[in-house]
């Protein structure tokens, strides 16, 4: 299977409110392993690069799967940053149309890790959810 994994992190660097967006595709045999290598390559890129200097926790903004190469253009996410209390708050939607491919969001929630988000054709609202970072690096 196909996977894109949106992931995004405050720069901690930067005094300013930001939010830093990160993209992902990797081809993996199930949303585990995908996970597993995202998390390989953040975990090298903090190591070897000054890539995610500033990041301290980086967060899951949805997890796509694929079942084949879509042979039409497909939204696999859409986004919108918008001022918060303290900072700034991400608003995502994981596969707001999904009428020509076939596709899967996952969704994880501090509740239980494994939930699936429903993206059926009912779901017409983005929801904001609080979550637990995907990643921490140690400093």
């Amino acid at each position: 299977m196909l996977y894109q994994g949106n992931f995004s992190y405050n720069d901690d660097t930067d005094s300013a409110d930001n939010y830093c967006l990160m993209p992902t595709i990797v081809e993996a045999p199930t949303p585990e392993d995908a996970l597993d290598r995202f998390a390989d390559l953040f975990e090298r890129l903090h190591a070897t690069t000054d890539l995610l200097e500033g990041a301290h926790e980086v967060f899951l903004d949805s997890l796509v799967e694929l079942e084949s190469t879509p042979e039409e253009a497909v939204l696999t996410q859409w986004q919108k940053i918008v001022p918060a209390v303290d900072g700034l708050c991400s608003i995502t939607s994981a596969l707001p149309e999904t009428d020509q491919v076939s596709a899967t969001a996952y969704g994880w929630n501090d509740d239980d890790d494994e939930d699936e988000d429903d993206t059926s054709d009912d779901e017409e609202e983005p929801v904001e959810a609080d979550e637990a970072p995907f990643l921490t690096f140690d400093e």
